[in-house]
């Protein structure tokens, strides 16, 4: 990436695409209504809400103020330089309108109006003419038919995704390491939300919807070197050049950025649906899994495991060495329901040696069992420590994977262990994972995300998202 102070000094013409969508100084809302709830009056209420730093120019032919802003009659009238336009006017104005951007020096432009071939295929002629203004002007275009942008770490919403309206959601998304490109921005946009909610950070979203000009590949090279993104998630239909996926992938593997792949469009009805969606061909099914396979890629099959893997891959500070998994619970059932679970996933459970269960039995009642799964009892609810227990599991040298199954229904269940599972989540040679088998009281949400562990509240998610620390999950999917 730029140094800000080479960024600051670029017009917007010199500065790179990604630059532009990701990190920009001054956006112009053509379209923008003075109706806050109208898709043309989110982004500008959202970027307010978000105090983004930047100019923000709405552009409206029909009045002087937009939402306690000035108002244009058009982007020529902006009298500074734009670097963004987000463009939220129906289909037929799209071409004029990034006529006019080109000339007036945009740096690049955010189509969400749709009727550009997708739904019944009405639209072509218009699609046409946007391809020839770009390829004659030199403007990027992002979409058409995507729901924008969003920007974290500069406070930059740029859509009018409802995940973004902290007033109606009542949270303001944090940024954090992930990226997510996506072709479908419900989709795209939902991630982070059901993210957040595990405590999870999202410095970029990306829509890109038709992909006429601008597409998901090539958003995606410019973030695989980004030293502020550990994983970038696609969310993809289909993509032009199998090739150049191929290309990112290996890239994203040599970089050590993990690819997560959500691949859509795998039945006959699901690619039906694509071509109508976003007017993707989803290609072979058995040419991107050979892709998959090659570069490490992981494969979620649902929202929920896409946000237990990222979980598992943005929550770990090391992979482990091997599939042996050691379970230690306060619930000798919930610890057999676990070691069933992931034993049919593929994993190891394996017994543990008679010096280890014997230091692991100092830490329970004689009626608990220090075998695997390693059963504290229930004794431990009461306001045991499990952090010493925990810690002589994963120092063992016999396990691979820790993960702890007990109940977090009671508020502060963790507070007075908080230091001590710290302490041992940073320093512990192996990863640990946590699984309450109850629904945890929001006070023990907080705690978990703030001691950034990967905890779960179902045995088999736990152990597909955790799947994704070893051999990119391919031994258990299924």
């Amino acid at each position: 990436m730029k140094s800000e102070t080479s960024l600051a000094q670029a017009a917007p013409a010199e500065r790179t695409l990604l630059d532009t969508l990701l990190h920009p100084r001054s956006i112009a809302i053509i379209g923008a209504s003075t109706n806050p709830e109208a898709l043309g009056g989110r982004p500008l209420g959202f970027l307010d809400a978000y105090e983004f730093a930047g100019e923000v120019y709405p552009v409206n032919p029909n009045s002087e103020t937009v939402q306690g802003h000035r108002a244009y009659r058009s982007i020529l009238d902006v009298e500074a330089p734009v670097d963004l336009a987000l463009v939220v006017v129906r289909a037929a104005l799209v071409p004029a309108v990034l006529q006019e951007c080109a000339d007036a020096g945009v740096g690049a432009a955010i189509v969400v109006s749709s009727g550009f071939g997708e739904g019944m295929g009405e639209g072509d002629q218009l699609t046409a003419s946007v391809a020839e203004i770009v390829e004659r002007t030199g403007l990027r275009v992002l979409g058409p038919n995507c729901e924008g942008v969003a920007s974290l770490p500069d406070s930059a919403p740029v859509t009018f995704s409802p995940v973004l309206d902290i007033h109606r959601s009542g949270r303001r998304l944090e940024a954090g390491d992930i990226a997510v490109v996506s072709q479908s921005g419900g989709v795209g946009f939902a991630i982070a939300q059901w993210g957040a909610a595990v405590g999870l950070g999202f410095n970029y979203i990306v829509t890109t919807g038709n992909e006429l000009d601008v597409d998901s590949v090539e958003i995606a090279e410019g973030l695989v070197e980004d030293d502020q993104v550990t994983a970038i998630v696609l969310v993809m239909e289909g993509v032009r050049d199998l090739g150049r996926f191929a290309a990112l992938a290996a890239r994203a593997r040599d970089a050590g950025t993990r690819l997560v792949v959500a691949k859509m469009g795998r039945t006959e009805a699901g690619a039906r649906g694509a071509l109508a969606h976003t007017r993707h061909v989803t290609g072979p099914e058995s040419d991107y899994e050979a892709i998959f396979e090659e570069f490490d890629v992981v494969q979620p099959r649902s929202m929920d495991e896409l946000v237990d893997v990222l979980q598992a891959i943005t929550k770990t500070r090391r992979a482990p060495g091997g599939d042996r998994v050691g379970i230690m619970t306060t619930s000798g059932g919930a610890g057999v329901w676990l070691a069933d679970t992931f034993s049919a996933a593929g994993y190891s459970v394996p017994a543990l040696s008679p010096g280890t269960s014997a230091a692991l039995a100092e830490y329970m009642p004689r009626y608990g069992s220090p075998a695997n799964p390693v059963d504290l009892t229930a004794q431990f609810l009461a306001g045991g420590s499990f952090a010493t227990p925990l810690q002589a599991l994963a120092e063992s040298g016999e396990v691979d994977l820790v993960v702890l199954s007990t109940s977090l229904s009671s508020a502060g269940r963790l507070l007075g262990d908080k230091a001590a599972l710290a302490r041992l989540v940073a320093g512990s040679p192996v990863p640990i994972a946590i699984y309450s088998y109850t629904s945890p009281a929001p006070s023990s949400v907080e705690i978990l995300n703030e001691l950034r562990v990967p905890w779960y509240t179902d045995a088999v998610r736990a152990a597909r998202g955790l799947a994704a620390l070893i051999d990119g999950g391919a031994r258990v999917r299924n």
